[in-house]
């Protein structure tokens, strides 16, 4: 995928990060420990100014530190099995419609010259029309976070998607239709909601992102009972009720490059397609639903540049493989 980043720098970057933290027990350590190594590299990813990478970084600091710790984990990448840890939530939060103005054009200091007023700068309205469900499960190479395996997934089993948000990089928001009618409400059974699919992600800390262009995945919430370490938590525009939660995960998935245009090193970056697999493995996590929320910003606006590219899609039209 074409996507405008300085890869060398966040190669860099991550690399010092993960060095710097030293080794993780995975038999110890606690949530708070595994979160605070998370948060330092999510810090100088996003120093970066590599967004996305920063914000699932912090969010999967906040979900291990709510549950407490991990759970071990046999993954088999290119057919070698691999000792991981892996945490996994499930995320019920309100589907939101936000009717935002249409740009408008103001006098320039009053000069002569117009600009474009940015969306939502006269106000709008965002309503609630239902709560969505999805299951994350990220899971990480214990010694130096050296490697990082994510997934975001509607409930239930699936096929990898393009259009799956991101959760784990900010929740999402719709725009109200056109037209002017009623959105439609989501239906309560997520299988057949909004966004069916999964995505995911493979991370190699000194070379890149891989993410997944085919493959199934299943999940299942086997258990809920017990308290999170903290009763409550805020992502974005929303706070949520925290349950401790058991969940299953398998999934099989066939990642490629994430390329970018330019490359840094035309010898550099990552190569090839990678098949990682999770045969079913229970896994502790936690359970968060909505309890209020607040309307979200509205989308940035700069009339002298194009808006930042958000989380890469599987399968774009601006994706190139190898």
């Amino acid at each position: 995928m074409r996507y405008r980043s300085k890869v060398a720098t966040l190669v860099a970057v991550v690399a010092l990060a993960a060095c710097g933290d030293g080794g993780t027990d995975p038999g110890g350590g606690g949530g708070d420990e595994i979160a605070a190594r998370f948060e330092r590299l999510a810090d100088s990813v996003g120093g970066e100014g590599w967004s996305p990478t920063a914000e699932a970084l912090r969010h999967a600091a906040e979900i291990v530190r709510l549950a407490g710790g991990a759970t071990p984990v046999t993954l088999t990448v290119d057919g070698q099995a691999r000792e991981f840890l892996a945490v996994a939530e499930q995320i019920d939060f309100p589907n939101i419609v936000c009717d935002w103005p249409d740009s408008t054009v103001v006098p320039h200091d009053g000069g002569p010259d117009p600009e474009p007023s940015p969306p939502g700068a006269d106000g709008g309205e965002c309503e609630e029309v239902g709560t969505y469900s999805m299951r994350t499960l990220i899971a990480w190479e214990p010694e130096n976070l050296a490697e990082v395996v994510r997934l975001v997934a509607d409930l239930g089993s699936t096929e990898v998607q393009p259009g799956v948000p991101d959760v784990m990089t900010g929740l999402p928001a719709g725009s109200a239709p056109e037209d002017g009618g009623e959105p439609e409400p989501v239906p309560p059974d997520s299988a057949v909601g909004e966004y069916p699919g999964f995505m995911g992600e493979y991370l190699v800390r000194d070379v890149g992102s891989w993410w997944a262009v085919e493959g199934t995945q299943s999940n299942d919430l086997t258990g809920s009972s017990g308290a999170c370490t903290d009763d409550t938590a805020t992502f974005d525009w929303a706070r949520f009720d925290c349950r401790a939660a058991r969940f299953r995960f398998e999934f099989a998935m066939r990642v490629e490059p994430l390329r970018f245009d330019p490359l840094p090193d035309p010898s550099g970056g990552p190569q090839g397609s990678h098949d990682i697999a999770l045969t079913s493995a229970e896994i502790d996590g936690v359970r968060l639903e909505v309890v209020e929320w607040t309307p979200p910003a509205p989308p940035p606006f700069d009339p002298g540049e194009p808006p930042p590219p958000g989380p890469p899609p599987v399968d774009s039209s601006g994706m190139s493989r190898e």
